[in-house]
């Protein structure tokens, strides 16, 4: 395997107070509903994407920018019992022969920056107060507004310059207050900072200071509005602040089933043969994809059908079996089962321990499928690789924290049937 990540450590990150986990090639979280299993999957997804800028590429076509998909919980990833104001994701990483220790921080306000305060503080200011061409458009229009009503305005650029200077006086003073706000993820490959990045708040607000600020520069309440909105949207769109040392690690390809779909076209074209190749041995009514149609046998007649209008058990199979063929490093699912008849969960299993799937890509998984977790561990049998498989049990405990405990893939083979209740309980 080319890139593996064999640690997982989250400290106060989510629900988790601590998960310190050894991964294998493939890794199933199981656990009952909110017991953090999609959250251990979020921050592998965020560890392995920070070497990347924090984006995840699986080909040219399809990057997400994970911190994007993190602005709705934002609030959130920091444990809401924790005293402190700042949660760690951590592990260590094998990468083209390499070992890295990689590792990234989520801090809350800048009184826990400690030594990056300085860096930042210059960094959003400058994002802040460099005006966009909208924001641009807004004052110019705003101040001929002014010019027209006023009448007395002799030195037209100096006038123009002073107003300007006093709009981003305005928002230079707005920065404080963010700080007070914002989350920072930074990022350090072998304790040297990497890079820094500030994640979208979904839940910051235009400053009603802010706007009744600008408003006695003359400014309309909209058009103040729209200033700072504009502003905001640059900073937390476009923020990502290069202050540390740069390291050369190779980028790993991360497909996360939850932070993006796909469908066979989105597959280069010799990808797209060999997954065609697949779903012609396993699904016996399927005979061709072509552009954009499906090409379906029954006896004698052939029958052309838009991927879109294909049934939800087949494209799930499409996107699971995209995921092995495609050749990412890191593949993480959430709910592999998900949309699969029974059988076709067994393709599925049956194809991800075949060693030349399983010898280039490390599965990293949760699921709340009985059905699939036995059609996995059965299916590593037969190959015996069962040692390459690792099972994390996760418990919500009554004071609202998360235990956890792990399983050898021959311990979780063993113990099938008392997995039953974390699989089929509430």
């Amino acid at each position: 395997m080319v890139v593996v990540l064999r640690r997982l450590l989250l400290e106060d990150y989510g629900p988790f107070d601590k998960l310190d986990i050894e991964l294998s090639d493939i890794t199933v979280f199981v656990g009952r509903n909110n017991t953090g299993k999609s959250t251990a999957l979020e921050a592998t997804a965020l560890l392995l994407s920070s070497v990347s800028d924090f984006k995840i590429t699986t080909s040219e076509s399809y990057v997400v920018d994970v911190l994007s998909e993190l602005e709705s919980k934002s609030n959130y990833l920091i444990n809401l019992r924790s005293n402190r104001k700042v949660a760690v994701v951590s592990g260590d990483l094998i990468s083209q022969g390499s070992a890295y220790r990689i590792k990234v921080e989520i801090t809350k306000g800048f009184e826990e920056l400690g030594n990056l305060r300085s860096d930042i503080m210059r960094e959003l200011t400058k994002s802040l107060t460099e005006l966009t061409p909208k924001s641009q458009e807004i004052l110019m229009n705003a101040f001929r507004r002014m010019q027209s009503e006023r009448k007395d305005i002799e030195d037209l650029s100096g006038a123009f310059k002073e107003f300007i200077d006093n709009v981003v006086a305005v928002l230079n003073d707005y920065v404080n207050d963010l700080l007070l706000r914002i989350m920072i993820v930074s990022a350090y490959v072998d304790d040297e900072l990497f890079s820094v990045a500030l994640l979208p708040l979904s839940g910051v607000e235009v400053s009603e200071d802010a706007t009744s600020k600008l408003k006695k520069l003359g400014l309309r309440s909209i058009e103040a509005w729209a200033i700072l909105h504009n502003q905001l949207r640059k900073l937390f769109s476009e923020t990502r602040i290069h202050i540390g040392k740069r390291v050369d690690v190779k980028p790993v390809r991360v497909q996360h089933s939850s932070m993006s779909s796909f469908s066979i076209k989105d597959l280069p074209p010799d990808k797209q043969t060999e997954l065609v190749d697949l779903l012609r041995k396993e699904v016996r009514y399927f005979y061709d994809y072509r552009g954009g149609h499906v090409i379906l046998s029954f006896g004698d007649n052939r029958v052309s059908v838009p991927y879109g209008l294909m049934g939800d058990g087949f494209k799930a199979l499409v996107r699971m079996l995209s995921l092995i063929v495609m050749g990412v490093d890191v593949a993480v699912i959430d709910e592999p089962e998900a949309h699969l008849h029974p059988g076709f969960m067994e393709v599925l299993a049956r194809y991800m321990v075949e060693p030349r799937f399983l010898d280039r890509i490390q599965f990293v998984m949760a699921t709340q499928s009985l059905e699939f977790l036995d059609y996995l561990l059965n299916a590593a049998r037969d190959k015996n690789v069962l040692d390459r498989v690792r099972l994390v049990r996760l418990y919500l405990m009554p004071d609202g924290s998360i235990d956890y405990e792990q399983l050898s893939g021959e311990e979780a083979y063993g113990e099938r049937r008392e997995l039953e209740s974390d699989l089929r309980g509430p």
